[in-house]
């Protein structure tokens, strides 16, 4: 069968699926705000580092790491250029809704730079096999070059009045293509087996409908929530603060503190200017918080409990948050014991557990499905499900399909195994990814009642109402898509063993984060001078 995946030429790009008072605190200070953060990004990623301008710290190109010792850079005409346009475009196209941009721009590039490492990988790999390509080959690739066209033919005119250069960049260019090419062009002659595409397509004949009950965790009883808040009490304290976090250096910081010491700078002025945080723009205001909020920012926690502990009024020091930020704090109102006879507080404490102590969740949930399945009998299961109060639900039928594989062609996606979960219920709709469901669903005797088993937030007890097999038209489409299922599982297989490789560093990162807090580091640097050299009122 003939490939209908992406043509080798783009073949390295991946077409790519209110709580009330106190505050949560901000996890990462350097990102927030949505909209404003993702214009700067952008204007850094495809104004400022192209034109390599505005105070940027080098004038050559930034390197983002190597493969095998060559440096990949990025510069106005390279392939990774060419690369984060087109991966932009291919986002934009996609409506990606605001919520999803506060990385945008670090994930274009990222996704560009790796791109441009397998590309590389990828013509070393076949330049050491042997394959040459020949003067002739490069001809015919450049007759055929666009740039070179005119009224829709090559024009020997045009190209001989194009500077040398250009022509020299544009035949190394074909020739990287042609290598490419030929890479995937072997990697697309490796075919599954007939006994290989007949197993997979046996996957989907076996079809199980069931009936079930579930325990939502968020039905964790109330009084076990506050039970559990007043073991953990110190959490849950309050104090409010004001804050100014520093991006650019340590050293920063505490020129920007001792300023504020010396009443050259207001603390809400000190905040407004420098400050890179969600609460800069209220001059740092960042009202209530619980406590572990406040602390899970800190490097040390012990820096934390100093600085909570400090009366109304009092200034912090100036300490590390995480990787590449250093904050100073201000008391606005000293740290209070939890009120646990507050309904928010409450919320809050449930909150915490079910994103830091899932498992008491579980443990309460799963003991209550046990009780439901004292015995082994579907019908006592359903009756002592209804009589503790849990509805006695249908779904599927489920088949085999751990994960909904898919793969792309004909310019689309498309499931391997056609026929999907059809049930509307929200208990179930991360059964197909859940691999512990699967294996009891299609090895559960049928007159048998499942063990408990967690599926996302509830935990679902269930009998097999009936199994029936799939017809072979229904397997039919399996055998035509795995082939293409297959082809790309191994290109990306191979895109895995490149960025594995020790012969690949990777330094994306530190260069971007670098790049990014350039301009705000000079600003900064540049402004906290102009403060010291003018004399205060």
């Amino acid at each position: 069968m003939a490939s209908q995946t992406k043509a080798p030429e783009g073949a390295e790009t991946k077409k790519v699926g209110k709580k009330s008072q106190p505050k949560r605190g901000i996890k990462n200070p350097f990102i927030y705000g949505g909209t404003v953060v993702i214009l700067v990004i952008t204007v850094i990623a495809f104004v400022f580092i192209p034109s390599m301008g505005g105070g940027f710290i080098s004038p050559t190109a930034p390197s983002f790491g190597s493969w095998d010792g060559k440096s990949i850079t990025y510069g106005a005409d390279s392939y990774f250029a060419s690369q984060v346009a087109q991966i932009n475009d291919y986002l934009r196209q996609q409506g990606l809704s605001e919520q999803n941009f506060q990385l945008y721009a670090y994930q274009v590039w990222n996704m560009a730079f790796q791109s441009t490492a397998i590309r590389m990988a990828i013509i070393d790999t076949v330049e050491d096999s042997g394959f040459k390509v020949t003067e002739k080959g490069l001809d015919e690739a450049m007759v055929n070059n666009e740039s070179f066209f005119v009224d829709g033919s090559f024009s020997l005119e045009k190209y001989n009045s194009t500077p040398l250069s250009t022509r020299l960049s544009l035949r190394k260019t074909a020739r990287d293509d042609l290598f490419v090419r030929r890479y995937y062009e072997d990697l697309f002659t490796i075919a599954p087996s007939t006994a290989e595409v007949g197993f997979v397509a046996a996957m989907a004949k076996p079809k199980r409908t069931i009936v079930y009950a579930a325990i939502p965790m968020a039905d964790f009883p109330k009084d076990q929530v506050k039970a559990w808040a007043q073991n953990n009490a110190d959490l849950f304290r309050s104090l409010g603060i004001s804050r100014v976090t520093v991006t650019s250096s340590e050293d920063d910081a505490k020129k920007i503190l001792q300023q504020v010491k010396e009443n050259k700078l207001s603390f809400e002025d000190a905040a407004k200017s420098h400050s890179q945080d969600a609460y800069a723009d209220k001059g740092g205001d960042a009202g209530t918080v619980f406590y572990y909020s406040f602390a899970q920012d800190f490097s040390d926690p012990t820096g934390a409990e100093k600085v909570a502990n400090l009366p109304k009024g009092e200034l912090s020091e100036v300490y590390k948050l995480g990787e590449g930020a250093w904050a100073f704090f201000k008391i606005n109102a000293p740290l209070s014991s939890a009120d646990l006879d507050k309904g928010s507080t409450l919320d809050e404490a449930m909150a915490y557990i079910q994103e830091r102590e899932k498992g008491s969740l579980e443990s309460w949930a799963i003991a209550k499905a046990n009780e439901i399945i004292s015995s082994s009998d579907p019908e006592a299961f359903k009756r002592n499900a209804a009589k503790a109060g849990y509805a006695i639900k249908n779904a599927g039928p489920f088949i085999i399909n751990l994960g909904n594989p898919s793969f792309y062609a004909y310019n689309q996606q498309m499931s391997l195994l056609q026929l999907p979960y059809p049930t509307g219920s929200q208990e179930l709709l991360a059964a197909e990814s859940n691999e512990a469901f699967m294996t009891e669903l299609f090895s559960l005797e049928k007159g048998k009642v499942s063990k408990p088993l967690v599926v996302d937030d509830a935990v679902v007890v269930f009998s097999i109402a009936d199994d029936t097999p799939a017809s072979d038209e229904d397997t039919s489409f399996v055998k035509f898509g795995y082939p293409y299922f297959h082809q790309e599982s191994v290109d990306s297989q191979t895109r895995d063993t490149f960025l594995k490789s020790k012969k690949f560093k990777d330094e994306f990162s530190a260069t971007f984060f670098k790049i990014f807090q350039a301009p705000q580091a000079k600003a900064t640097s540049e402004k906290t001078q102009t403060e010291k050299e003018t004399p205060s009122n």
